[in-house]
Parts: C-alpha cells; structure tokens; sequence
C-alpha cells in the first residue's frame, strides 16, 4: 500500500505543477491572487457492495484569495448533473478529500470537474484507473485508521472520506451556534507516526465552510489535542445571512493534513445547517 500512496502522491504532485505551470503563462499569474483554481483527482476505492468511490480535492494557489464558485458554469461536472455535491468555497491552499463520488464498480465513462476561477477554467478527469486505487480506511503497514468523529456522544460514528449529510442543524442569523463534536481514533501498531511519517498534533479538530450563500465565522476554525482519544472539542460558527449551508467537519491524526500525502487517515463529514433570518 504504501508503494501505492506514494506513487499516488507523485502523480498528483505532478498533476498540480503541470496545472500551476500553464496558469502561470497567463500574464502576471504569479501573484497572491487571480490564478485558477485546480480540481484535483486523489484516486478511488472500491465499496464492499461492488461499487467504487471516487475522492476529489482542490488547490487553490493564491495565498490572498478565497474564491467563491457556484455551482453552475463556473464550477460543474460533465457530463451532467452539474451538481455532485462539490464545495462552492475555495480557501488558499489544499484541501483533501473534500467530496467523494459512488460510481459503479465497472465505470468507464468520462467524468470531468470543471472550476472556473478568475477567468480561467481548470479541469480534471475522474476515473477508476488501476495507478490511482487507494486505500483510504486503513495503512495496510502500521494498521493506522482514520479517527472517528461523532455529532452526539452516543450518536452514529464517521470515518474516512465524507459520504452525503452526517449531521443536520438548525440556526439563527447572528445567534453563535454551538458546533460539538466526538471524537476517538486508533492509533498505529508500536505507537508510530502512521503512514505519513510525519509527527505533528495528536489530533487535530477543524471546520470549513463547504457551501453557502454568504461567509461565516468560526469561533475556533481549528483545535489541537496532544491525545488522540475520546476529544469532545467545541466551538461555535456565527451566520451573516439566512439560507442553507454545508459545513465540513475535519478530523486529522497525527499524520496531518492529508495524512502527510497518503489517504489512510483523516476523516471528512458534512453538516447541513438550516438557517433562519
């Protein structure tokens, strides 16, 4: 598995300098802000009832600019429906494995996430091409598994890679709302750093905005934990306008963000809030 990752881990590198590189032709490209916005194809995995799932991230490299694309002609999946659920909110850096796509287990058809950011589109190809099978719920090498996140202490557990609503809420424009959380995790076989070979916080506890008709404000966008196990980290996030919005919740193990390259272990879950003026 771990031959796997970090072949997947170079191919995306490589992906992601190819597409930084041709957005930099464009003139005065390289700046804090007004470069595309790149999709990027993280690999799939196959689900025990014959399907498989594709997972999918994003780059954004301008490091002064939140880009903001709704879903439509500027952020689709083609052919169509334009809408599988992929975030409308673009914050710098890299994201992964902010959405997940169940495809049939034979899927050979073409599938593209197309983002238009400062006028200039980026696409990606999505596919079950043998290179890019992964492993994302378990390090075959150490044992290491995606934390466990909770939205009530006795309520159903969440692992691995967002998979449709884990939770729903409902809110107030103005009123903080309180956001909790369970969490629990596994630890390697001898203690080790996991997969990633990166030692950093125990776990770590962030929240993102996913979609939404307006920005909001966490309290403690990220909490740090110098033990692994049994966390209850809170925080609140503050709404500015009504409507609908999808928050995703992040759980990373010590191996951080992204599992340091590899998909084995972090955890993803959106969370669905319903907002009243």
């Amino acid at each position: 598995m771990q031959f796997c990752c970090v072949r997947l881990a170079v191919m995306a590198i490589i992906s992601l300098l190819v597409s930084v590189a041709a957005s930099a032709q464009a003139p005065g490209a390289l700046r804090a802000f007004g470069v595309q916005v790149a999709p990027m194809f993280e690999g799939w995995y196959q689900n025990d009832d014959g399907t498989a799932t594709v997972l999918v991230g994003f780059f954004n490299p301008n490091s002064s600019q939140t880009v903001d694309l709704p879903v439509g002609v500027l952020n689709r999946f083609e052919p169509g429906p334009e809408d599988l659920g992929q975030p409308t909110h673009f914050p710098p850096g890299r994201s992964w494995g902010v959405l997940s796509i169940q495809v049939p287990g034979d899927f050979d058809g073409e599938l593209r996430w197309v983002l238009t950011a400062n006028d200039q589109p980026a696409s990606i190809p999505l596919h079950l091409d043998a290179p890019y099978f992964i492993e994302p719920l378990r390090n075959a090498s150490d044992g290491n598994e995606p934390p466990t996140i909770r939205f009530s202490a006795a309520g159903p557990g969440f692992a691995g890679p967002p998979v449709g609503i884990a939770h729903t809420m409902t809110g107030r424009v103005g009123t903080p709302l309180e956001l909790s959380a369970w969490t629990s995790d596994v630890k390697p076989e001898g203690g080790g750093e996991g997969g990633g070979g990166r030692r950093g916080s125990a776990l770590t506890m962030r929240w993102h905005l996913h979609r939404g008709p307006a920005l909001v404000e966490f309290a403690d966008p990220s909490q740090r934990f110098r033990e692994s196990a049994d966390q209850n980290p809170t925080t609140t996030v503050t709404f500015s306008e009504s409507g609908e919005y999808l928050l995703r919740a992040e759980v990373l193990d010590e191996t951080g963000v992204g599992g340091g390259g590899f998909q084995c272990c972090w955890t993803s879950a959106i969370v669905q809030v319903t907002v009243s003026p």
